[in-house]
């Protein structure tokens, strides 16, 4: 039976000025260098979709003894990007966000018909080519990357043409647009032919222009040449049957983790809504569940999703040496679980990181930790995770919203 074992909690940094609900030092992610030097960044001011394609404004800090210590980098975007994917041909690739089209900058768009709309937030989608004629290039099918090519230093900021008939384009109900493109907390993946997968939260349009779902799905993109160009595969759709519905802020499945397993299928992790403090919940009005479903064609087509656990937020997953696949989530709380069989059908018990005490986990959840989190592989059976813990003070005294890691060891 394999066993996860949690090193002590190392603290990379505290601001103790930083609102707890949607602010800053929150949502990091963890890379780790072909040098072995650790490397974690951080959302460093308030989570807004106004603030994306922003990244560069984030800090980094690395460690150099295994995540013991940690100092801010002055070349903060540069080494970030150089601790990145390495591709199988050698090249580091790297995902940059998109930044919204602000509703000043827009002129009058078609109306849509309510079918048009999602139940998530008041979105509703169009398509670029039916944006196309009216915001031309600023909607145009591509996605923006950095790349560093195999024996060389410089960053390249590459466009990545998307091949995708029905690509949607979300109008916000604050009346900005945000263009489809990969949510960079999540990772690609490569399959044993080399090919690289992308799951993207993306609704679901068919060629008639009806939404195939109502709630946010999961779209699932490959690229056969190494990132430069991608195409469109399949979507996972969210149906209304899969949450109880006394179940608060049903989002659809809006963020997601693939791994490819020894017998060559794909299993995708699945959030598929979360516990919300603008809509308290109890134990009558639960968070929706994380699922999970399998692909054995090349995520072509899609097992029925089924149930995983009883709520989370930003499935993270890696695969380790033996073919292992270790995932964190959370909310409420931050925890670990571990795949127990080569084809990762069946799972350990959650193992907590960060707990919220029970009468916390409504009300209260994010005064501990905004439970999104980092994961990076750093051996044969060893992983570090990064999370945030609100709860922590600084040498000053003061409550410090803290951004840590912690080392995982997974045993027999």
């Amino acid at each position: 039976m394999k066993t996860i074992k949690l090193g002590e909690p190392r603290i990379v940094a505290q601001d103790t000025e930083q609102p707890v609900l949607f602010g800053g030092y929150q949502d990091p992610t963890i890379r780790r260098g072909e040098d072995g030097t650790l490397y974690v960044r951080f959302n460093a001011r308030r989570d807004s979709w106004l603030t994306f394609g922003e990244e560069e404004k984030n800090p980094v800090y690395k460690s150099t003894d295994g995540g013991d210590t940690w100092e801010r980098c002055q070349n903060a975007q540069e080494e970030w990007l150089r601790a990145g994917t390495r591709l199988p041909n050698g090249d580091i690739f790297y995902f940059r966000e998109y930044a919204v089209l602000r509703k000043e900058t827009l002129p009058q768009l078609p109306p849509l018909p309510i079918e048009r709309k999602l139940r998530t937030a008041g979105m509703w989608v169009y398509t670029v080519k039916e944006l196309e004629p009216i915001l031309g290039e600023r909607v145009a099918k591509e996605f923006k990357a950095y790349r560093i090519k195999a024996g060389t230093n410089e960053v390249i900021e590459e466009t990545c043409p998307v091949i995708w008939e029905n690509m949607p384009v979300v109008l916000h109900y604050d009346g900005f647009l945000i263009r489809i493109f990969p949510h960079v907390s999540l990772s690609m993946k490569v399959d044993s032919e080399g090919t690289l997968w992308m799951p993207m939260d993306a609704p679901a349009v068919d060629d008639d222009g009806n939404l195939m779902s109502h709630r946010r799905c999961t779209a699932i993109l490959r690229s056969k040449d190494m990132g430069h160009t991608w195409e469109y595969v399949s979507h996972i759709l969210y149906r209304e049957a899969f949450n109880p519905p006394t179940a608060i802020d049903v989002e659809g499945f809006m963020e997601c983790s693939l791994e490819f397993v020894k017998d060559g299928s794909c299993i995708a992790l699945l959030r598929s809504g979360s516990l919300s403090p603008f809509q308290i919940g109890d134990d009558e009005h639960p968070a929706p569940i994380m699922m999970k479903t399998r692909s054995y064609d090349g995520c072509k087509t899609w097992e029925e999703p089924e149930y995983f656990y009883d709520y989370g937020v930003l499935p993270v997953s890696r695969m380790l040496e033996d073919g292992t696949v270790l995932m964190a989530s959370g909310r409420p709380g931050v925890y670990l679980r571990v795949s127990l069989d080569d084809n990762a059908r069946e799972w350990s018990a959650p193992v907590p990181v960060v707990e919220v005490p029970k009468e916390d986990y409504y009300a209260k959840y994010y005064e501990y930790t905004c439970c999104n989190t980092g994961l990076a592989v750093t051996g044969p059976n060893t992983a570090m995770i990064a999370y945030s813990d609100f709860t922590l003070n600084a040498p000053n005294g003061k409550r410090a919203k803290s951004i840590m890691v912690r080392k995982i060891t997974v045993e027999e």
